[in-house]
């Protein structure tokens, strides 16, 4: 396997994915927040975690299965197992940047909407 720059990068969006999904479901069951996510410090400041998480950690384990997707995409693509066409790599680098930006909104939204 061609270990370049963008199949490392592929590999780490990847494991970045399955560490989101797991932490979404679980903080979502548990009625937690990531650290990651949340520090320590917001979270003392927090009036209602269970509230905080049953918002955030949802959209947390969507965008964590969509770095998976995306990461399985590009290894495939970067290693030559499967080439996509052009146009199928750009949908997905342009749907990797809008479901980033709504996540981003969305993490800055409950942060002002829960912490205090």
């Amino acid at each position: 396997m061609d270990m370049s720059f963008m199949t490392i990068f592929d590999i780490i969006i990847g494991v970045l994915g399955i560490y989101l999904l797991f932490v979404g479901i679980k903080g979502f069951k548990k009625n937690e927040v990531d650290p990651m996510l949340i520090t320590a410090d917001e979270l003392l400041k927090c009036k209602d975690v269970k509230a905080l998480s049953k918002e955030l950690m949802p959209k947390t384990a969507i965008f964590g299965a969509f770095c998976i997707l995306f990461g399985i995409q590009g290894l495939l693509n970067d290693t030559g197992k499967i080439l996509f066409p052009k146009a199928v790599n750009a949908v997905f680098l342009i749907a990797f940047v809008v479901i980033y930006g709504v996540f981003s909104y969305s993490l800055h939204s409950a942060k002002k909407k829960y912490i205090q």
